[in-house]
């Protein structure tokens, strides 16, 4: 059985269309054919039986005329002879047989008002026929009967009335089953014919079909198949020209361009969800420091860089100060340094500094690539406010691509924009002049501190409290500005000797707080390590000769010396009081510990 697929393809309902047309045209003319000759062979028939009857009636007269009935008959005979299989017989005016070739029919009287062969004549009593022939079906056969009159004339009075118009009739039968049978014969290879040029015709029109249709249209559904799939190489090649070869090139255009427009919006895509990334891990960091860090790993893993150099300006007591990081492929440490003066490139990476001058003289405001297009240099602003410059190499032959080229633009804005929210939010969290966090961003770090215990009980933080020592008499003896230097460069010792994770702040005038995350033996060693630090430095000034100060640190843990982060930093300030109690320069630790 044919499958469904089959019985709907194009193939099958133009096979079967065109196999219902040719057999009803073969139909209809084998129908045409048959009717035409059938029609034809009779009228020949019927005036070949005119004539003959005609002739038969002349041959006939002379033997009438003499009333020769002898003679009649042997006429008929002869002639009967002649034209076999012909029947002739001759009725009197009465309507009775009166000679006939078949000897049977002789004496038959035929009424023409009811005979059936007469009626198809003599429709109506009194009314002339309306034909001198019929075809009438019999035992032996389909028969075609001629009538023809013989006319009565002066020269048959002597036997026939005047008043008579016919002396009688001569009826010649014809045999028409030999007709039939070679007409049927006709019809049978007529038919025979057609079926064996309509198997041919489909045969050739299948091929046709299969040829310049079916497979044109298989490959082009194969292409539509392929590219549904994703495979947008797929090329349509048919065996064929004109329309399909027209629509197998509009079809490999369009598979062309719906690639292009997919690699167009993959590549866009990617842009959007890279971008949206980015965004959304930078988001996340308001912090200066954390953010300098992030911006330099987000750069290195998004544009799979070689290296990342990043270098920001910043104001710092009425100066400006240079920080640079850097981070490499071949090194998982991040590096970070300020410049004073200028930017100092012997151990960087890539050679930033000649455009970085650039920069810093506004020559350099868009993204600068290399011939190669391996390394660009990317500036950071936002809204016309210059905030530093991106280095980001890669791998010689690893380009930058048209999309990566346009992702880096997107990319340096959305920097941009993060930096200067971070550069207002670090002046509003950080004290103006020591740079150190402010009191009041202690408190949100002591809170942060809080939650992570909350989440994981095991990590507790310590809290240092410092204060210099005899600090009143720096400000008495060489001024507020000189003690103003002494806590700029004492705001630096801690910011150096701490760890990354660690925060320290400014808690009011000589008084500074650092949270560190761990236990107290961690903190007692970074309090001693600081206490010695500053004990070894030399304070130096523009107005004062060089100075030497010490600090107290009071040290306290949670959750071990209170529950709240008031009862924690509270522990620390006794502690300090006790260390400034013991004699100063030390550090003690919450219960009475001292070092």
């Amino acid at each position: 059985m044919f499958s469904r697929d089959f019985l709907y393809s194009i193939r099958f309902r133009l096979l079967a269309s065109l196999f219902v047309l040719l057999g009803l045209s073969i139909s209809v003319s084998m129908y045409g054919i048959w009717t035409f000759e059938r029609d034809r062979q009779m009228g020949i028939a019927r005036k070949e039986a005119m004539q003959a009857g005609q002739i038969i009636e002349k041959a006939l007269r002379t033997a009438m005329l003499q009333n020769n009935w002898e003679a009649i008959h042997q006429s008929v005979d002869d002639i009967h002879a002649i034209a076999k299989p012909s029947v002739l017989s001759i009725l009197s005016f009465e309507g009775t047989v009166a000679v006939s070739s078949d000897r049977s029919m002789v004496g038959r009287h035929f009424d023409r008002d009811s005979d059936p062969s007469c009626v198809a004549c003599h429709t109506a009593k009194g009314v002339l026929p309306q034909r001198t022939a019929v075809f009438l079906e019999t035992a032996a056969g389909p028969v075609l009967r001629n009538v023809l009159k013989v006319p009565n004339g002066p020269e048959c009075y002597g036997c026939h009335a005047p008043s008579q118009k016919n002396c009688g009739i001569l009826m010649y039968d014809v045999p028409f089953a030999d007709t039939i049978t070679m007409l049927r014969t006709v019809l049978f290879r007529t038919a025979l014919t057609g079926l064996v040029f309509f198997v041919f015709l489909i045969l050739v029109l299948s091929f046709i079909i299969q040829r310049y249709l079916h497979r044109p249209l298989h490959q082009l559904l194969d292409g539509f198949v392929q590219v549904g799939s994703g495979n947008f190489n797929h090329w349509v090649e048919v065996d064929t020209r004109g329309e399909f070869q027209e629509m197998a090139d509009q079809f490999n255009v369009m598979s062309r361009a719906i690639q292009r427009s997919f690699v167009e919006i993959r590549g866009k895509n990617w842009e959007t969800t890279c971008l949206y990334t980015f965004v959304q891990q930078l988001s996340r960091a308001i912090e200066w420091n954390r953010l300098r860090r992030l911006i330099i790993e987000l750069l290195y893993e998004t544009f799979n860089a070689r290296s990342v150099v990043v270098c920001l300006s910043r104001e710092k007591q009425d100066r400006i100060v240079y920080e640079l990081s850097w981070r490499e492929a071949d090194d998982r440490r991040y590096y970070h340094r300020e410049y004073a003066l200028r930017v100092e490139s012997d151990d960087l990476p890539c050679d930033i500094v000649p455009e970085w001058e650039r920069w810093r003289a506004g020559e350099l405001t868009a993204p600068c690539f290399s011939e190669n297009d391996t390394r660009v240099f990317l500036p950071l602003d936002s809204k016309n406010v210059a905030l530093g410059l991106a280095c980001l190499q890669r791998e010689a032959g690893q380009c930058f691509s048209g999309a990566e080229k346009k992702l880096i633009l997107a990319v340096g804005e959305q920097v941009g924009i993060v930096l200067a929210n971070a550069r207002l939010y670090r002046m509003a969290i950080t004290d103006g002049l020591t740079e150190l966090y402010t009191r009041r961003y202690c408190e949100t770090a002591m809170r942060k501190f809080l939650e992570a215990h909350e989440s994981a009980p095991e990590n507790g933080f310590c809290v240092l409290m410092l204060d210099i020592d005899n600090f009143k008499r720096v400000n008495d003896t060489h001024g507020h500005q000189v003690g103003d230097e002494v806590l700029v460069q004492l705001a630096d010792l801690i910011r150096s000797s701490i760890r990354q994770g660690d925060v320290a702040c400014r808690y009011g005038g000589e008084e500074f707080v650092v949270l560190m995350a761990g236990g107290m033996n961690v903190a007692k060693e970074s309090a001693m390590r600081l206490r010695q630090i500053i004990e070894d430095h030399v304070f130096r000034s523009s107005s004062a000769p060089p100075l030497r100060n010490t600090i107290s640190i009071g040290v306290a843990n949670f959750p071990l010396h209170g529950r709240t982060g008031e009862e924690v930093l509270g522990a620390a300030d006794q502690a300090l009081y006790a260390a400034k109690a013991q004699g100063r320069n030390r550090v003690v630790c919450f219960g009475g510990e001292s070092a």
